[in-house]
């Protein structure tokens, strides 16, 4: 199957969602560890899991529901793909409902974002920096679950560190702009192979760096 092609069935999609969806979440999982004694490991699994599964399932269904007429994808039928949504939505659904169990309400405010934002297709939100604020959730919201379930769900002392939320912001950044600037360079064609944009994109991309190094001299001043 050859990697240019377009679609949820491509390995181009598959992989990308599996890196952004899944490796985001896992982010932001290990990054609490700094800050509390002990790792939540179904909420590392299951907050991975919901990011790709938000990506790739709920995203692309979509995507390529509202592409289905206009360009060839490599894709499923459009029954297939209705059946897919639905069944992508029951299982996050049911993963939010679990996570605002287990470690407070605000798990609701971040997944409701992130699968809003996730709905990258013609008809909907379509601009570069969307699926980047999903990226900038899936680190927020795995990092919220992990402190969540340590303070017992307490969402007052879950948010009671400072420093703890200043770095996990920074590191959201992070993820950010290097989505950002991804996701602006893999549209080149849509603005027809600009020399302009391409630099923005590589510009946008390389602020992240920015925002990392500031999380490292907190991390490393603020004692």
């Amino acid at each position: 199957m050859a990697i240019e092609q377009k679609g949820m069935l491509s390995p181009f999609t598959l992989f990308t969602s599996i890196i952004t969806g899944g490796f985001f979440p896992l982010l932001g999982s290990f990054f609490a560890a700094l800050f509390i004694d002990d790792i939540y490991i179904i909420g590392v699994v299951l907050t991975s899991f919901g990011g790709f599964l938000a990506h790739y399932v709920l995203a692309h269904t979509i995507h390529d529901l509202y592409h289905y007429d206009i360009e060839a994808r490599h894709t499923l039928s459009k029954n297939t793909l209705k059946i897919l949504l639905i069944v992508s939505l029951i299982i996050l659904l049911s993963i939010m409902a679990y996570l605002a169990i287990e470690t407070g309400w605000p798990v609701i405010l971040f997944s409701v974002i992130g699968a809003l934002v996730s709905l990258y297709a013609e008809g909907l939100i379509h601009h570069e920096s969307q699926m980047a604020f999903g990226a900038m959730f899936l680190v927020i919201g795995s990092f919220y679950v992990q402190m969540g379930y340590f303070y017992n769900a307490d969402v007052a002392e879950a948010f009671s560190s400072t420093r703890a939320w200043i770095e996990a912001i920074l590191l959201s950044l992070f993820a950010f702009f290097s989505q950002y600037g991804w996701l602006l360079f893999y549209r080149l064609d849509d603005y027809g192979w600009s020399a302009k944009k391409r630099n923005e994109s590589i510009l946008i991309t390389k602020l992240g760096l920015i925002f990392l190094v500031i999380l490292f001299a907190v991390h490393a001043f603020w004692r």
